[in-house]
């Protein structure tokens, strides 16, 4: 089964090999845990290979900046097609447009996160089937694409608290992103470094555990 690097050699061994290109990868944990982190890295690492990325960055945040810190950025942002929708409409359109978008000379598609602008949305639009319908099809949009192109699909989303157990996160986009995606990682924060958690893998034992820190050239193991 073709792997592609995550870009980091301690993510590589934990996922054996790194990430399966045919499925959808979905990452998700608080707010800076590391999910933007893990996406860049790997899209540095495929650009760096000469590979195209499509990049869609919902949150305005902070992608070209920390791209210039990890590498020689001159060589990899040229590669990487950053999408800014504003709207979930937006996001709902270039998802639409991807499957034109892709051919031999990109590696993978990224979208960080999927769910920010499906959860202003889901707070403005009363009708919520609507909205989740729309973020239905997003998802199926990328299970296609890397199923039928062997190019991996990289998402992360935001969690909210289980109220019933108040130790429990949830991801936003629950089932619609635990059905389209054959992996699930969870990151956690803790005060010197963060967790990762395999939560679902088609070949791989559920329950894995890695801890890394971020620093400035990207993510290292923590011992």
């Amino acid at each position: 089964m073709a792997k592609i690097s995550t870009g980091a050699p301690f993510l590589d061994q934990f996922l054996e090999g790194g990430y399966d290109n045919d499925i959808v990868t979905t990452i998700y944990g608080p707010s800076g845990s590391g999910k933007t982190n893990l996406c860049l890295i790997a899209a540095v690492h495929l650009a760096q290979q000469g590979k195209k990325i499509i990049f869609m960055d919902t949150e305005g945040g902070i992608a070209v900046e920390r791209i210039k810190q990890i590498c020689n950025y001159e060589d990899v942002l040229p590669k990487i097609i950053f999408f800014n929708p504003l709207t979930f409409e937006e996001q709902k359109a270039i998802f639409e447009t991807l499957r034109e978008m892709v051919n031999e000379h990109i590696g993978m598609i990224i979208v960080d996160s999927v769910s920010m602008l499906y959860r202003l949305e889901l707070g403005k639009n009363e009708e919520v089937y609507e909205v989740n319908s729309s973020l239905g099809r997003q998802i199926a949009y990328v299970v296609e694409i890397a199923r039928r192109k062997k190019i991996p699909v990289l998402l992360t989303t935001q969690v909210y608290t289980d109220f019933d157990h108040r130790d429990q996160v949830k991801m936003v986009g629950g089932d619609l992103l635990k059905y389209g995606s054959k992996c699930l990682m969870e990151l956690q924060k803790f005060n010197n470094c963060r967790g990762l958690i395999l939560r679902k893998h088609r070949s791989l034992p559920e329950g894995k555990e890695v801890r890394f820190r971020i620093v400035k050239e990207g993510v290292e193991e923590v011992a």
